[in-house]
This record gives C-alpha cells, structure tokens and sequence, in this order.
C-alpha cells in the first residue's frame, strides 16, 4: 500500500492527517486485512513510512493519521485505522470529527447517520444543523477507581483508569466529588506535561493495565481541571502517547470522563457536559446508560461478548476545518523517508 494523497484538518486545534488512495475513495482493502498485514508476534505495528506520515518533519507532534479503507461490514462506510507517531490508537474522537469534514470536503454524500468501522467497535457520526460533527463513541467504562500511583518525585496521584476506545488514567483536580475541595486551574503546558510524564512513568514502573480491550495498556493520562471559561463543566490536559498533549478537548478521554461521571453518580444520562481543552476549545458531550453483563477481563474476547456492566455510550460534537490538500512525496536520498528523524537527547 503506498500513500500518495492526504487531506490536512483540525479538530477544535488538534491536527488529523486524512490518507486516501489517487481517486480520493478509500484503499481497497478491509480493516480486517491491514490489521493482519501489519501484526506480528500478537502485535500492531504501523510501518515505519507509515509512522513517518504522523511525526516530524512531515506533521505537527500532535497529527493523528486516519488512514481510510474499504469497511468488511455492511452497516459501515468505511473503515479506518488511527495512528500518531508513538503508534495505532484503538479509537480517536478529534480525528473521527476530522474524517467525517474531510469525506464531505472530498465530495462524499454521506447518509444524515454514517458508520465508521474502527479496530475497536463501530462509530457513528453525523452532522449536526450548526455545521458541528457529532459522533457517537464504542461503549465506554471504569475498570478501577481511585488508583494510586507513586510519582518518582514524591508524592503520588490517585485516578480511575477507564476505557473510551482508549485506556485513560483519569486525575481529578477540579474541586468537584470525590475530591471535594475547590480544585485548581491548568498550569502551564510544559508544567503539566512534565506532571503528566511522570504520572505515565509511574503507571509503567507499577505495571498497571486496563481491561481486556487493546491488550488494557494505559497510553493516556488526563488531568481534569477547573475551565477557564464561563460555558465549560471543566478542562482537561491530556497526554497522549507520544509525549506531546491533545489540543483538543480528547474525544476518547471526554468518553472515558463520562464512564467515571456516571459511575461516581456525578453526570445523569442525557445531562449536557462541557469539555473545555488545554488551549480553550470545547465538546459538547452526553451519554446514554446501556445494561450491561459481567465479563471475565481475562478472556481476549470479552470486548466482543457484551459491553461490560455500568458501559455507556458516548455522544461527542465539535468543530472540524480543513487546512491543506497535498500529495506524499518519497525522495529517495531523503533520511527521514521512512520514519521520523531522529532527535538526539
């Protein structure tokens, strides 16, 4: 598969990178079949000149790659696989907002409630009457509360790791339950990134792990804080696994956030929540309660038996706008061709 064409957006401030074949239409060949091409030893792997689409000096730190395939079911569109230049993500909310400006851009007509099959479950998107994109989320929820991890400089952070087609560790410094002391604003963004690093180092040096969903690796850390602004519930910083932070307002992290709401009694079904980002831009998100059946996390398969008791479904809209349209060029003398240059530290 050799990429030529790509369509650039943002996500309220968070870049995706939208690959296509020549013709603007999706590669021919399934999700299913590209997942097993770029798996070995029971593990996803995105090729290096595929990794490279996503890193410097050919993106921001911050893109995400959708790259867009024929769908292997009949309810979906399309399927798509996410990747930033750490790796594939199981889902990714800014960037399915993203994709589904891009395919409307590119001159598809898209039904009102269009699917997108993604490695984690079915996506559902739609445009809403303010030119806002809403998606509906795979089903998200908490695998433990208030964990505690040691942070190499003293101290420790106490979070709920939950699901939202990623695996968050979820730090509440808001001031709202169960903290329930008046919270703190966001510092600056090299302050939290460093406080979110080590978060993320002390997550690995305990060796926590999610569910049975995307082998449960924990790649996600979110700070919820107070917002900034008069019209969001609160802010949040989110570091994403390759080192840099969502400019957005995370659309699997905001997923994730409701599953802990709702599990901590905090946020009704269908009440409005306002996620405000790292840089001031804002979800409007909501969730529906869904019944669920107790699983054993220990069988591969749990993901795809039934959602897991106390899951809910996500609703998720924001903004997306298109920056550029180009076409991948591979100069053969260039070192960087396939992969990201290498930065001594």
């Amino acid at each position: 598969m050799q990429i030529r064409r790509f369509i650039d957006s943002h996500t309220e401030g968070e870049p995706t990178r939208v690959l296509l074949a020549d013709d603007n239409a999706p590669f021919s060949t399934t999700l299913p079949e590209i997942l097993a091409r770029w798996t070995s030893d029971g593990r996803l792997k995105i090729p290096p000149d595929m990794l490279a689409l996503a890193a410097n000096p050919r993106a921001a730190d911050a893109t995400v790659c959708a790259l867009v395939c024929a769908p292997s079911t009949r309810d979906a569109v399309c399927g798509v696989l996410f990747w930033n230049a750490a790796g594939a993500l199981g889902m990714c909310g800014h960037a399915t907002i993203g994709l589904a400006r891009t395919l409307a851009w590119a001159g598809y007509d898209l039904p009102r409630v269009a699917t997108f099959e993604t490695r984690v479950g079915g996506v559902r998107v739609q445009t809403l009457d303010d030119g806002a994109i809403n998606f509906t989320n795979v089903p998200s929820y908490v695998h433990a509360r208030d964990v505690e991890v040691v942070l190499e400089q003293g101290g420790m952070a106490r979070g709920d790791i939950a699901w939202g087609g990623n695996w968050f560790f979820i730090v509440r410094h808001d001031g709202r339950a169960p903290a329930g002391k008046a919270g703190r604003r966001m510092r600056s963004h090299e302050e939290e990134l460093a406080y979110t690093n080590a978060i993320a180092r002390g997550i690995a040096r305990a060796k926590l792990r999610g569910g049975a969903e995307n082998g449960g690796v924990i790649d996600h850390v979110s700070l919820i804080l107070q917002p900034s602004r008069g019209d969001a519930d609160a802010r949040n910083f989110v570091l994403c696994p390759n080192g840099t932070f969502d400019r957005s307002p995370c659309g699997t992290g905001t997923s994730a956030l409701l599953a802990s709401l709702a599990a901590r009694g905090e946020l009704a079904p269908k009440a409005m929540w306002r996620q405000e980002s790292a840089i001031g831009s804002l979800f409007c998100a909501s969730y529906a309660a869904i019944e669920g059946t107790p699983r054993d996390d220990a069988d591969e398969n749990a993901a795809e038996l039934s959602p897991r008791a106390g899951s809910v479904i996500p609703s998720i809209a924001g903004r997306a706008f298109i920056v550029a349209e180009g076409r991948v060029v591979a100069d053969h003398g260039d070192p960087s061709r396939c992969g990201a240059w290498i930065e001594e530290a």
